[in-house]
């Protein structure tokens, strides 16, 4: 039976890509077929797979078991290496109406004993898979997957050079061998034959060369004057207009070098993150350079850590565009920004405003830019789509905001709370006790890491809970620890509890 690979999946339930591995396609309501010899995984062999998501990549086939998301389920995924042939199945006229496409494809070798070549079936029930088809079959021509070979070069020596320190790495062509084997074979002295007269011009060619001549003086006397140099800004016009031509056109090779660009700082990224310390200095044994080898440390770690964090966010390698995921489009944006944006957060302050959102997951994306009512939808599909690390909230006041899931308003009051009261300033005073202290929005947005605009929201969220207590002021509104709790009546007099 044909057996298939596993696949790695995300925390929102996208499959994890290879560096250099950039998304095609994607459909919806999919199923795979083996037929009666049945296949797919390893520990869930069967006739078919229902159900489920195609994304189709430049290196794989892929398989999601949609009712399972954002578990993996029996999600599964094919090597387009193994794939010798790809055919639309056609439809019978009494028959079924789903549209299918077969694919041929020998054994893996190491899947275990039972894996053999088979047929793999794909029955699309959903969205035509005209463009699915046709991406498919380019990137089986295109074999994105092998590395390039490098170009084959040879030495040859030429004649006369005695040891062959002049070699260079190009092969002689084929009208000059046949001329230096003519030669050698030629016999030398006074019996050879001398080499024929040569022969003038023809009439046509003389005629040729007249109109020629003629043609490069009217040529010169073009360029020359007001008009040549008239004529050579209407070049240099034309030529901007054929190379921006060619710039627009070729985009799709444009966004290919940009992932690979964004594959290439990931990988140097990771590699800088394995590097020890010790890796960027040389320490000396004596110990007169302790001090100097701690400080080059210490620089080191500090420009490493610039360095991988300038690297990780340079972007996105295969963003999701509506090209590629089609019905999918929002739903998968919504996963895709959910496993992007943990990283976004822990840089700032683990929450941040949905205009923000926008403005770093535009810049990740580089050239594929998405408008602010698909970032707004992709926020609101989190919950429906059972996403668990980044939650999308509206306070009171009309905010929109994005922020990790660990993050409660429990920790956010206690902070503030920790924040409001600090022990006093001069130990020697006879205030042993600790003072209040009060707070704006300036203020919390320090002592919480977040905009301002965010810390207000979450003083006000602090008021509701009854953990401050608000002042509005001519200049502000500042904020104090709520002790009116601390207070009790008794008998028409209040005291402190």
């Amino acid at each position: 039976m044909l057996l298939l690979d596993g696949v790695a999946l995300t925390d929102s339930g996208r499959p994890v890509l290879a560096p250099e591995e950039l998304e095609l396609r994607v459909l919806e309501k999919t199923d795979v077929e083996f037929g009666v010899r049945r296949g797919g995984l390893v520990a869930a062999p069967d006739e078919r797979y229902r159900g489920g998501i195609a994304f189709l990549t430049t290196h794989r086939l892929i398989w999601l078991d949609q009712p399972a998301l954002p578990r993996s389920g029996r999600s599964c995924s094919l090597h387009l290496s193994r794939v010798t042939r790809a055919s639309p199945v056609p439809l019978k006229m009494f028959g079924s109406r789903t549209k299918r496409h077969a694919l041929r494809c020998r054994a893996s070798g190491g899947l275990g004993p039972s894996d053999e070549a088979g047929e793999l079936v794909l029955a699309f029930r959903g969205e035509g898979p005209e463009s699915f088809a046709r991406r498919l079959d380019d990137a089986l021509a295109a074999r994105a997957w092998r590395d390039e070979e490098p170009a084959p070069t040879g030495t040859v020596t030429r004649r006369g050079d005695g040891d062959g320190s002049r070699a260079r790495n190009a092969i002689p062509s084929f009208p000059r061998a046949r001329d230096t084997a003519r030669l050698e074979t030629t016999p030398a002295g006074p019996a050879a034959a001398p080499p024929p007269p040569p022969l003038g011009p023809s009439a046509d060619q003389r005629a040729s060369a007249a109109d020629a001549a003629r043609a490069a003086s009217a040529t010169r006397a073009r360029h020359a004057g007001v008009g040549g140099a008239l004529h050579r800004q209407r070049a240099v016009g034309a030529q901007d207009e054929r190379t921006l031509g060619r710039a627009f056109t070729d985009m799709s090779a444009l966004m290919r070098t940009a992932g690979e660009l964004v594959s290439l700082a990931e990988r140097f990224a990771n590699a800088t993150a394995r590097r020890t310390p010790s890796d960027f200095s040389s320490r000396d044994d004596s110990d007169a350079n302790d001090a100097t080898a701690q400080t080059s440390d210490g620089s080191s770690d500090d420009v490493s850590r610039e360095m991988r964090e300038m690297l990780v966010s340079l972007g996105i390698a295969s963003p999701v565009t509506k090209a590629s995921a089609g019905a999918l489009y929002h739903r998968q944006l919504s996963r895709q920004l959910a496993d992007w944006l943990p990283a976004a957060l822990a840089r700032n302050g683990g929450i941040l405003a949905l205009p923000d959102v926008f403005c770093l997951f535009n810049r990740a994306r580089g050239a594929e830019l998405v408008s602010p009512e698909d970032v707004l939808k992709a926020c609101q599909l989190w919950q429906s789509l059972g996403i668990s690390t980044v939650q999308f909230r509206r306070f009171d006041s009309g905010v929109l905001v994005a922020h990790a899931a660990d993050r409660s308003d429990d920790e956010v009051c206690a902070a503030l709370a920790e924040a409001l009261t600090n022990e006093p300033a001069d130990p020697s005073s006879a205030a042993k006790e600790k003072t209040r202290a009060r707070m704006d929005a300036f203020a919390a947005s320090e002592a919480l890491g977040v905009p301002p605009a965010i810390a207000r929201e979450y003083l006000a969220m602090a008021e509701g809970h009854g953990i401050l207590c608000r002042d509005e002021g001519p200049e502000t509104t500042w904020f104090y620890p709520n002790r009116f709790a601390e207070f009790e009546t008794r008998g028409g007099s209040t005291r402190v509890r």
